[in-house]
Formats: structure tokens, C-alpha cells, sequence
């Protein structure tokens, strides 16, 4: 366990794609947002979000000193990213991931397959609670079903609350890693 004075960030494979294109050359948020919207993999359908996500990490990067903002004059600064991070060895199946005392180290992202059972689970419960918000109309405008929709019922309702207990479970895992 790390302690709290010690936060690890990542960088998505994603973004470190994108900032594999830009290794060579000085960037603005803006050039490197553009880049990061061109490549296939983004994560961001917006510019705005894309934005935001970009500025954040590239915060991150400057802290760890994987980047570097440059002194200018102009309106908008320019970054470059730094020989430490040019010095990195990395496939596209690794984070970077660092921590604020600047101790680099490269892993796997073991949380990313924990990310997309959790979405998988949640879209199962919306499912599963629209099954039994239906049956319940159901009763309400036709009675006499009650009997055929009531097995229905109680099937969809369990199904919801056992989707609910591993949702808060991956939570949780995911909330402490």
C-alpha cells in the first residue's frame, strides 16, 4: 500500500500514443489536443472533454518532470517533453505511473479489466431495473397478470440487487487501488 503522501498517477494508453507523436517537437494543449482527437483510440468524442483530460495529465507530467512547460512570450505556453520521459521504455500495454516524490516505475494497468466488468455490471442493472420498473406497470394497469408477472418480478428484482452488490464491490476495489 502506498501512503497517502505518495499519489500514483497514469497515464492511458491513449494519451501516451498521442504523446509518443509529439516526442520531437514543442506543443501547445491545443496541438496536443488536436493530435489526441485524430488518433483512433481517443477516449474523448468532445474537444472540451479532450481538453480538460489533457490539460490535467499534462499537470501531472510537468510535477513528475516527464514534461516541460518552456518560458515564452506569447499568449499560449509551449511544452516539450522532457529527456526522462523520452528515456522511458514503454509499450502500448503499460501506464507510466509515478508518484509525487518522483520514483518512476512502468506496470500494467490491472485496473482497467476491473473498470470494464464494472461497466458491464452496471449496464446488466439498468437492465435488470427496467425489467422490474416494467413488470410493475404491468401490474398496475393490468391486475389480473399479477399472478404470470409476479416470478418475472422477483427474478429481475433479485438479479438487481445481487448487480448492485458486485457494482459497490468493483467500487470499492477500484475507490482503493
Amino acid at each position: 500500500m502506498i501512503p497517502f503522501h505518495m499519489k500514483k498517477f497514469s497515464v492511458k494508453p491513449e494519451l501516451l500514443a498521442a504523446l509518443r507523436g509529439m516526442t520531437a517537437t514543442q506543443f501547445t494543449v491545443d496541438a496536443l489536443t488536436k493530435f489526441y482527437l485524430s488518433h483512433t483510440t481517443n477516449l474523448h468524442s468532445s474537444k472540451k472533454a479532450a481538453r480538460q483530460f489533457i490539460y490535467r495529465n499534462m499537470q501531472k507530467l510537468i510535477k513528475s518532470d516527464y514534461m516541460e512547460r518552456l518560458p515564452t512570450e506569447g499568449r499560449w505556453p509551449w511544452y516539450r517533453l522532457s529527456e526522462k520521459f523520452r528515456q522511458l521504455e514503454y509499450s502500448t500495454t503499460e501506464l507510466i505511473t509515478t508518484n509525487l516524490n518522483k520514483v518512476p516505475a512502468t506496470i500494467i494497468d490491472t485496473m482497467q479489466p476491473l473498470r470494464d466488468r464494472l461497466n458491464r455490471h452496471k449496464l446488466e442493472m439498468l437492465s435488470a431495473m427496467g425489467e422490474v420498473e416494467e413488470y410493475d406497470e404491468l401490474c398496475k394497469e393490468m391486475p389480473e397478470l399479477r399472478n404470470n408477472v409476479q416470478a418475472h418480478y422477483n427474478e429481475s428484482r433479485d438479479r438487481c440487487s445481487k448487480l448492485l452488490g458486485r457494482v459497490k464491490a468493483l467500487e470499492n476495489l477500484l475507490a482503493a487501488g
